[in-house]
């Protein structure tokens, strides 16, 4: 994918040569002279990454800057100064940049800020393409990725949906169980009809019976005045079954009827309702385990299994980890744009997630709260991502090696070793400030970590 550089630069001759050194990167750039006419380059053109000096002449480039933020939020922007004074970046990058270049330019620094450039470019773009549906309510939205294993789920979803046939969901607690259920039904000949959604898991048994088929006044202490379930309001419609595996053998009893005759009593009563729903039920539970050990009706089972959809655990979609990463970071992090260092990517890529997408998201609502930096690190990450428990056993011995303290160490020490000991340079590869560096290189001295090359 070709991407398409806009370059702001008042010195024509400066800009032109920048121009070459993309067409040289394999990137099609465009010049303009001024922040404001960059601004109408940006919303009339197709334009993915941004050049743009700091120094311009009326408007300058942090201006400009703020002025993408505001409707082209995912378009990153690289402030290039002839200042070569660390303020001058952290200032542009807390502002929102992406990254800083200093003037003249190294073709070599060019190339690796584009390259990350480039991919935070196609995460959006993939991000926004996966929310734009033809299905009018948005079908898989919600469903994040575009690995392998969440593309079959949709191709899935998509043949699935639009039959009459009941479906149970399996897959573990927090895989988004919920959020294929919907996509079902988007995808159903019912999705303008009733979707009525119910956890199996959250009622007792009483309560549980009286919510689906309803009850009348007085067939219980409570029981003021006779009221639907949620099978009458599912008439024409879904009816979504969360936690199946939970539901008390004797409601079981009775929903089975109602699949198979499509008519129930409500509680109390003894007038025949017939009703058309659709069943959809989801469960975190082996319910073949559960059949074999009594505590789920076999015929009850094969009703509601006439189609299967598996869903993927999140270890098993380690290629979406970071594209839902950057969303939920993007979400929860609107005022103040933060971003996931290489090195907490890779401490997130290498961890088995118990928890799936929610632990994920979860996690990435707090450090967007908590984390003081721009630029999220491995050491910013939480300590329950650390340890033998944490770590995927497919992965330990590939993709991950030691703690994400000593991968953020090996990360800065590397970096220091590239520039000879240059820390101004290090931190600026590494994207961060300078006294963070200086922090953590005082904290390796007390580790008695060897900095012997420094000196």
């Amino acid at each position: 994918m070709k991407f398409n550089i806009l370059v702001v630069e008042d010195n024509v001759t400066a800009g032109e040569s920048l121009i070459e050194l993309l067409e040289e990167l394999d990137f099609k750039g465009v010049l303009e002279t001024s922040a404001e006419s960059g601004l109408k380059q940006i919303e009339h053109g197709d334009i993915d990454i941004v050049l743009a000096d700091l120094n311009l002449p009326g408007k300058d480039g942090l201006w400009l800057l703020e002025e993408i933020k505001k409707d082209h939020i995912n378009i990153p922007l690289i402030m290039i100064t002839g200042n070569t004074s660390v303020d001058v970046a952290v200032k542009a990058i807390k502002s929102g940049a992406y990254d800083y270049l200093s003037k003249p330019i190294d073709i070599n620094r060019l190339q690796v800020v584009l390259t990350g450039a480039s991919r935070m470019r196609k995460l959006s773009l993939e991000n926004e393409r996966l929310n734009e549906t033809s299905n009018s309510k948005d079908t898989f939205a919600a469903m994040i990725g575009n690995g392998k294993k969440i593309s079959q789920l949709k191709d899935m979803i998509a043949r699935v949906g639009p039959t009459p046939a009941s479906v149970l969901i399996l897959g573990e607690s927090g895989t988004g169980k919920e959020l294929v259920a919907n996509a079902i039904v988007a995808c159903s000949d019912r999705n303008k009809s009733s979707y009525i959604r119910l956890n199996s898991a959250a009622l007792p048994k009483d309560t549980l019976e009286s919510e689906l088929f309803g009850h009348i006044k007085g067939s219980f202490t409570g029981a003021l005045k006779d009221r639907k379930g949620k099978f009458e309001l599912a008439h024409k419609g879904t009816l979504f079954l969360d936690e199946i595996g939970d539901m008390p053998m004797d409601t079981q009893v009775k929903l089975l009827r109602v699949l198979q005759e499509g008519e129930f009593e409500r509680v109390g009563g003894s007038e025949v309702i017939k009703v058309d729903v659709r069943i959809i039920a989801a469960t975190n539970k082996d319910l073949f385990s559960q059949v074999e050990k009594g505590e789920f009706r076999e015929d009850l089972f094969y009703r509601l299994n006439v189609i299967q959809v598996a869903v993927p655990t999140l270890r098993e979609r380690v290629e979406d980890i970071e594209l839902l990463s950057k969303t939920f970071i993007d979400n929860f992090s609107r005022q103040n744009r933060k971003r996931l260092d290489e090195s907490a990517l890779k401490v997130l890529k290498a961890y088995s997630w118990p928890g799936n997408i929610r632990e994920l998201r979860n996690i990435m609502e707090r450090i967007s709260i908590i984390s003081p930096n721009d630029i999220i690190m491995a050491s910013d990450l939480p300590q329950e991502l650390v340890g033998n428990k944490g770590i995927s056993k497919s992965r330990q011995s590939t993709d991950y090696e030691g703690t994400m303290e000593d991968i953020e160490r090996d990360a800065i020490l590397s970096a220091l070793k590239k520039t000879n000991g240059v820390k101004s340079e290090a931190a600026k590869n590494l994207r961060i400030g300078l006294k963070t560096l200086y922090r953590k290189l005082d904290k390796y001295t007390e580790e008695g970590v060897d900095l012997s090359f420094l000196k």
